[in-house]
Parts: C-alpha cells; structure tokens; sequence
C-alpha cells in the first residue's frame, strides 16, 4: 500500500491504497506538511505526475478543486478495521450530497441510533478519509460543529461555500 501524493488547484493532497482501494486521504496542504504527515504513517510514498490521469480517485480529487460536481468516487473504501458502528455512519455521510449537510443527529437518526449524535461526531473526528467521506457536510444544530483537517473549522466552512457556489454556477441551486 503507498501514498499517492499529487498537486491540486488548492494545493498537495494524497490517497493511501492500492488502485482503486483507499484506506485513507489527505486534503491538500503544504508540500512539507504533507510529507512530515506521510512520514509518521510508516508507508511509502509516489509521487503522481500532473498528466498521469491513470487513477481515478486522483482525477476526482483534482476535478473537485478545478469546480466539478463529484457525486460517486468509484472507489472502494478499505474500512474493515473499524467498528461496525463507525463503518454504518462513513457509509451513510459517503451518500450526502454534494452541496447538502446533515446534522449529526440527522447521521445518527438514519443509523437507525437516534441518541448518538455524539458518537457520529466522534466518528467524523476520525475520518480517515476526507472529502470521499465528507465529513465536512456533517454539522452540527447550531452551527458548523468541528473539522479535524488543516485550517479547522474554516476549512470547512469553505469547502461547504465552494460547493454551493459550484452548484450555483451550473444552475443547480
């Protein structure tokens, strides 16, 4: 299993996996964070060319942050190793749309488990894999809630602005 790291219009990003398995994501950060971040994980990193549009999960991520609309990765995501609980809630925050929230409650409700709000949220703190799991359209009640990626909560709010802006722009909303 490798990371994948490649640049972005918003910048240095990677995937972990073997073709079009994915155990986990980076959004795009600075070049030596990322590689400090890939350092620590033990796992071996390539480098993907701008012209290599030979996976598809990378091509996706690049076409999010040129503006496109990704509603379906194509990608199967390695998430055995986590509790049945934790794979439900990815799974269902997989299927929001783009553009669209959630509360964590609405999350916990469709689980089926309508007082784990909070156990959605901690799910979401650990999401391995950002923005194919977008756990950034999870918020809470009152306001956005947390975000784990670089930039915190403001991070969020602007990938939640770029997609309803994108939306706007092709006529969506």
């Amino acid at each position: 299993m490798y990371w994948h790291i490649f640049l972005t219009a918003r910048g240095w990003a990677a995937v972990l996996g073997e073709k079009e398995v994915i155990s986990a994501s980076v959004l795009p950060i600075p070049l030596t964070s990322l590689g400090r971040y890939i350092g620590s994980t033990g796992h071996t990193a390539r480098l993907i060319a701008m012209h290599d549009n030979s996976r598809r999960v990378i091509n996706k991520f690049r076409a999010y942050y040129e503006g496109a609309v990704i509603e379906d990765w194509e990608a199967e995501l390695k998430l055995d190793a986590f509790p049945r609980f934790s794979r439900r809630i990815m799974e269902l925050v997989r299927t929001i749309p783009y553009g669209q929230t959630m509360t964590y409650a609405e999350v916990a409700r469709a689980a089926g488990q309508p007082r784990a709000a909070r156990a959605v949220g901690q799910v979401m703190k650990r999401n391995p894999l950002p923005l194919i799991v977008p756990c950034h359209r999870v918020v809470a009640s009152n306001g956005p809630g947390g975000f784990t990626s670089s930039g915190g909560v403001q991070t969020k709010l602007n990938m939640l602005q770029w997609e309803r802006k994108n939306l706007a722009g092709k006529g969506v909303l």
